[in-house]
């Protein structure tokens, strides 16, 4: 009859496993280095089998541990997922969405709209720009702003985004011995770091007519390193910003900035709804994210993937 050792000690030989490091996998679980010795320890002691090495200042799996690892991998994968089974039994009215920081005010704006429509459904918005990987049991699905290459998941294009370049009202001087652009370049510019970097600077270059301009060079005085700090920051007059137009459509709508520029391609990133293969989507996971598509697509219309 099989041997049947405890969870807590499979559950540390496969963040070992994983990591191939006694620290990273402490790390991993938030517990103490010796405290993963003592479990790895405890496992081979009950399979009376040695899982581990050391090899100079590293550890490796031995070969019988690499034999076990793959089973210990995908059990622990499997019980997860029988968790979030579980749990969606037990609560099949809460829908929890993953929303990139920058989409998330419009987000919460919305989100009235969808109860009155759907009073029965509960929605919980986390707020992050850590991707979301297939085994997550805390999140249904996900909008991120990326390639679309995302490993283990359902990936589906929702809309493009344009590079904007806006400024508070404020700021803007008239002088009508220069252009536009030469006025903004005598501005503060605010500093920008983020993964469409080179769409940014695409957008600086094709506004100022200089292919060697950059938002590095442009931002020496003020960086805020947060793309939704950005805006606030222009809207305060502080700088002129080099934004994503669904980020700052409703301050343009509001006129608390005006659009200096806007780039007529799409970026290379674009909006994408997320779940994972392996876990199908509940009946009212499937109607929020029918919602969301929905109204991110009435509401940015020129942006939609068709």
């Amino acid at each position: 009859m099989p041997i049947f050792p405890s969870m807590n000690g499979l559950r540390v030989f496969e963040a070992v496993g994983k990591h191939q490091s006694i620290r990273q996998a402490a790390k991993t679980l938030h517990i103490s280095e010796s405290a993963v010795s003592q479990q790895i320890k405890n496992l081979e002691e009950r399979l009376q089998v040695k899982l581990i090495e050391k090899v100079g200042r590293d550890i490796q799996l031995t070969e019988k541990g690499a034999l076990f690892y793959p089973f210990i991998k995908n059990g622990m994968a499997a019980f997860s997922e029988g968790l979030c089974a579980l749990e969606e039994a037990q609560s099949d009215q809460l829908v929890t969405i993953s929303v990139i920081p920058s989409m998330a005010k419009w987000l919460i704006h919305k989100l009235p709209d969808f109860h009155r429509s759907n009073p029965g459904i509960r929605v919980r918005v986390h707020s992050s720009n850590t991707q979301v990987d297939e085994h997550n049991v805390e999140v249904d699905f996900s909008l991120r702003f990326g390639l679309g290459n995302y490993k283990g998941m359902v990936a589906t294009p929702i809309l493009h985004d344009k590079i904007v370049i806006v400024a508070a009202p404020s700021i803007m001087t008239s002088d009508k011995g220069k252009t536009e652009h030469e006025n903004a370049l005598s501005l503060p510019w605010l500093g920008y770091h983020a993964k469409d970097i080179d769409d940014i600077n695409h957008a600086i270059q094709r506004f100022t007519g200089d292919t060697t301009q950059n938002i590095a060079k442009l931002s020496s005085e003020i960086d805020v390193n947060d793309a939704v700090y950005v805006l606030e920051a222009a809207i305060s007059g502080q700088g002129i910003a080099v934004t994503r137009h669904t980020m700052a459509v409703q301050y343009l709508a509001s006129a608390q900035l005006d659009c200096l520029f806007k780039m007529p391609t799409f970026t290379t990133f674009s909006y994408f709804i997320v779940h994972p293969k392996k876990r199908p989507l509940s009946k009212e996971t499937d109607i929020f994210s029918r919602w969301l598509k929905n109204n991110l697509i009435k509401d940015f219309p020129e942006l939609a993937f068709y």
